[in-house]
């Protein structure tokens, strides 16, 4: 059995108009969900909800994000989760839309967390305007790393290469600086994001996975098992001895760095969950990510292992113990297989990687295109396996 949340690719709004699901949250009540919907005919994206299989459209006229509709004028929506936070491209800025007074925490953090990176390692994206519900960044120019990761006619392997060991260097420069103690009193400021956090978060995912599956005979299968890999994420993140808390992005992958086609300092995005936590948190989240994209055939096995390879020797220089590593990597995974057994067309692979996972990946440990920092090798999924 292998049931996944309900979650269509495609839905009609009441006038009759077809949507592409893009992406998709579980909603606070069972079988209701926060969808992202695209169309060709429609610049940008959609917010809006499905319920007892009806899409409710919301537009820039969004009850929990009043500023959508002031600022919706003045460029694309390129992010809408309803009711929680929008994102517009403007010309040479972007525009944050938040709930109402919660802008100035996402503010606090960016200045913070920036801080240690003026004159450094990355490009970051300068803040221009700040409200209680809005803020506006300038925009950092390339490509995100994900984009080219699949781009095989501009960006060879060579080039790829060069990318990301300019990413490992910088990284490491930028968490031992931010780190260290003249920026001190503003790490303590600071959200702390500890092991015990950690899987706090997971947990928020688990529990909203049992509730959409309660009362689900076909879902069984999938409740049992996630509840065993929370059970061992939370024997790994809570082991001892953990490692020092420090500079963190807070969620670090493939579409938070950007490359140019040049040669130069990559650019970093969106500080908005930056935290003090430990360096694996960061590493494992970006690695799995990238896990991720070899399982959906976005890279090839080579870029992937160029990639980790980069992501390894940053955790060395770091000295990343492997147990924590792997202890996030683990946790990262789940967090991960959970995220998108919501989202079509992966509903059906995430389940069967959550029911099927080896938090500890054994399996993995069979070639030399992956490994964590001190241990042996450890390869990828097969192809049979992959996000096809």
């Amino acid at each position: 059995m292998n049931w996944h949340p309900p979650v269509p690719s495609r839905v009609t709004d009441p006038a009759g108009k077809q949507w592409l699901v893009s992406r998709a949250w579980p909603g606070i009540s069972a079988g209701r969900y926060v969808l992202e919907v695209q169309s060709p005919d429609h610049p940008g994206v959609l917010g809006g909800f499905f319920r007892e299989g009806r899409f409710v459209p919301v537009d820039a006229d969004d009850s929990k994000l009043p500023a959508l509709a002031r600022e919706s004028s003045k460029g694309e929506t390129v992010v809408h989760r309803a009711h929680k936070r929008a994102v517009l491209r403007a010309g040479d800025t972007y525009i944050k839309v938040f709930r109402p007074e919660q802008a100035p925490g996402a503010t606090t953090n960016h200045v913070l967390a920036t801080a240690p990176l003026a004159g450094g390692s990355f490009r970051t994206p300068v803040m221009t305007a700040a409200r209680p519900d809005v803020l506006v960044f300038s925009r950092v120019a390339g490509r995100s790393y994900y984009e080219l990761g699949q781009d095989k006619t501009t960006v060879t392997d060579n080039f790829f290469a060069g990318m990301w060991a300019d990413w490992s260097r910088a990284w490491t420069e930028t968490v031992a600086r931010a780190s260290g103690s003249a920026f001190r009193g503003s790490l303590e400021q600071l959200p702390l994001r500890d092991a015990e956090e950690e899987l706090a978060k997971v947990r928020r995912w688990m529990d909203r996975w049992l509730l959409h599956s309660e009362g689900i005979p076909e879902a069984a299968q999938g409740r049992a098992a996630l509840m065993a890999q929370v059970d061992a994420v939370t024997a790994r993140l809570l082991a001892g001895p953990h490692d020092p808390l420090g500079w963190a992005h807070g969620d670090l992958h493939d579409k938070q760095i950007l490359g140019t086609d040049n040669a130069g300092a990559p650019g970093l995005l969106d500080f908005d969950e930056a935290c003090r936590a430990e360096a694996a948190l960061d590493l494992a989240n970006l690695d799995v990510h990238l896990e991720l994209r070899r399982r959906q055939n976005l890279l090839t096995a080579q870029r992937f292992a160029i990639a980790h390879a980069s992501i390894v020797s940053a955790a060395s220089r770091l000295h990343v113990s492997p147990e924590r590593f792997e202890a996030y990597a683990a946790s990262a995974r789940l967090r991960l297989a959970c995220i998108y057994s919501f989202r079509p067309p992966w509903g059906s692979w995430a389940v069967r990687y959550l029911t099927s996972m080896d938090l500890v990946s054994p399996e993995l440990r069979r070639s030399p295109e992956r490994r964590a920092p001190g241990r042996e090798p450890v390869p990828l999924l097969s192809t049979e396996q992959s996000l096809t």
